[in-house]
């Protein structure tokens, strides 16, 4: 009797540990490259070459929309190909830190690569695995891209300096980044046709009419699925900027907690390996679960935390629950990409992926902004009470609106009318 897909471990996911791979070498890259980047250009006082082609990047990445109906169309290999290309080259032209052209240039290339790698990687997971199975690839995603970020913030610097003194050891770094990139297209995951173009008969894909019928259109979005389209969008910004009022402003957080400066970078990298250990721990604990349930339990818990932020004195108190929260909100973080996963329409879900990416980027940027000021004017306590204001209407309103979603995929599939919702 064949195994039941419930049955199957994460490892009989074809192709999962080359997901894990291409993972960890994407954002081991990554994360050496932003690490050095910023220092290279401040060596030789081009900061403002380097603001331009973060905006860029930033810019580059509200297309992401477009690039989930590519993802939908071509399917996720391609674009993994393409999106690890690209990166690494906009990453490989960090090298010249004085032009602004080339700036520009390669934020856009970066960014238009990045966006794509980040799109293509949910896609191919909705194509390749059954909703037993997501957990536990999500986990590994989780895990491989924290330990990537681990290694390349924590050894960026150090290889600079061993490499070389001056602008020789940035350079090797910056190129060694591109390297890791590039070395993604070596383990680029085999993928399963979209199950949207997966049928037979008349409208089968190879017939002229399956073909027509099996292409996604982006009205379908507007049309058909205009009330799931505004939700994401509304809470991806929302998750955005709450997220961006803190992430940036931590170390001055902290410092406002009394942690000594010299202990600051200490609590930070702490807090990565806490991380780390719950994206380890992540798959065996989360599989068999009820995601609405874990991402209602895990966004209070990071909730109560960001609080904790806001009201204690003690610098190690504020240390610790710096730490837990991190742990929380990458439980929240899995538990909504699940719920993503068995929520979006297969045929449109790059381009709903994509959606969320651009909605989340620009609540990010909005974040960002207001939050320097929030910070001047009403200091870090006011402005972190805030943060938790927005986490708990985020804990509330995530669970409400895939409730819904639930729903009204029963409602429809009980009365026999169209499927609205459902992957």
């Amino acid at each position: 009797m064949k195994p039941t897909s419930a049955a199957l471990p994460t490892t009989r996911v074809r192709g999962a540990r080359r997901l894990a791979a291409f993972t960890f070498l994407f954002f081991t890259g990554m994360w050496l490259s932003k690490t050095v980047h910023p220092l290279y250009f401040e060596r030789h006082d081009h900061l403002v070459q380097f603001g331009l082609s973060y905006t860029a990047m930033a810019i580059a990445g509200t297309t992401s929309v477009a690039i989930g109906r590519l993802a939908d169309r071509s399917g996720p290999r391609l674009l993994m190909a393409a999106g690890g290309a690209l990166y690494a080259t906009g990453m490989a032209l960090r090298v010249v830190h004085a032009s602004p052209l080339v700036a520009v240039l390669s934020g856009v290339v970066a960014g238009f690569g990045a966006c794509s790698v980040f799109i293509a990687l949910r896609v191919w997971i909705l194509y390749n695995t059954d909703e037993d199975q997501r957990t536990g690839i999500v986990s590994r995603r989780e895990f491989m891209n924290q330990a990537g970020m681990a290694i390349g913030t924590g050894s960026a610097g150090a290889l600079a300096a061993f490499i070389g003194t001056g602008d020789r050891g940035y350079v090797a770094v910056l190129l060694l980044a591109a390297g890791c990139v590039l070395a993604t297209l070596l383990f680029i995951p085999p993928t399963k046709p979209s199950p949207h173009t997966a049928s037979d008969g008349p409208d089968s894909p190879d017939s002229p009419e399956g073909k027509k019928a099996s292409r996604p259109r982006l009205s379908d979005l507007f049309t058909h699925h205009r009330g799931m389209a505004i939700g994401v969008t509304g809470l991806g910004l929302l998750m955005g900027f709450y997220v961006s009022l803190l992430t940036p402003y931590l170390p001055l957080l902290l410092a406002d907690r009394g942690v000594p400066l010299a202990w600051v970078g200490t609590v930070l990298a702490i807090a990565s390996l806490v991380r780390l250990l719950a994206a380890s721990l992540a798959g065996r604990y989360l599989r068999r679960r009820n995601p609405l349930a874990l991402f209602l339990g895990a966004e209070a818990c990071c909730a109560l935390t960001t609080l904790c932020l806001a009201l204690v004195t003690s610098p190690w108190i504020a240390a610790l629950a710096l730490a837990l929260r991190g742990a929380f909100l990458l439980g929240a973080t899995v538990s909504q990409e699940l719920l993503q996963l068995n929520a979006f329409p297969t045929a449109l879900a790059g381009v709903f992926f994509g959606l969320v990416q651009s909605a989340f980027l620009a609540g990010d940027s909005l974040g960002g902004a207001l939050g320097g000021w929030l910070y001047h004017s009403l200091g870090s306590s006011h402005t972190v009470l805030i943060a938790t204001a927005l986490t708990v209407a985020n804990a509330v309103l995530v669970p409400a609106f895939y409730r819904s979603v639930k729903k009204h995929s029963t409602t429809d599939v009980t009365t026999g009318t169209a499927v609205d919702v459902p992957a």
